[in-house]
């Protein structure tokens, strides 16, 4: 067995057992992989000497794929912008490292949509009742 990589946590690492698992690459997890709660430590990850080309060919088209998806996430964040407010000092897009910096706009976004709604609901039921009684 060769030493693929090593990642922080056991979720994270039987996430990508499962991802090579799933190409029919065997995967040998040591450190803290075991036991039903996900652990933070370090937790590396071995694959047979045969299988390691295909493993990190796997491991980086899946690191490419979840970049151009977040750089399109990024794309359609600032094009439903209508303010054009998204295009001039915006953070920088994510990097799959770090948090994504819009969560809290997002959040307030839901928020206005969900005082909407709840109005529009309250608005139908007051309607209903006035033409019920």
């Amino acid at each position: 067995m060769r030493h693929l990589t090593t990642v922080q946590g056991s979720f994270h690492g039987r996430v990508i057992a499962a991802r090579l698992g799933a190409e029919g690459i065997l995967v040998d997890l040591r450190g803290l992989s075991e036991g039903p709660y996900p652990l933070q430590g370090a937790v590396e990850i071995f694959v047979g000497e045969e299988q390691l080309a295909l493993a990190r060919e796997i491991l980086l088209a899946d690191e490419v794929d979840a970049a151009v998806d977040a750089d399109l996430v990024e794309l359609a964040f600032r094009s439903t912008d209508p303010a054009g407010e998204g295009a001039v000092g915006s953070p920088p897009p994510f990097d799959g490292e770090s948090e994504v910096p819009r969560a809290p706009r997002r959040r307030r976004e839901l928020l206005g949509t969900a005082v909407v709604v709840a109005v529009v609901v309250i608005l139908i039921v007051v309607g209903v009742v006035a033409v019920r009684g």
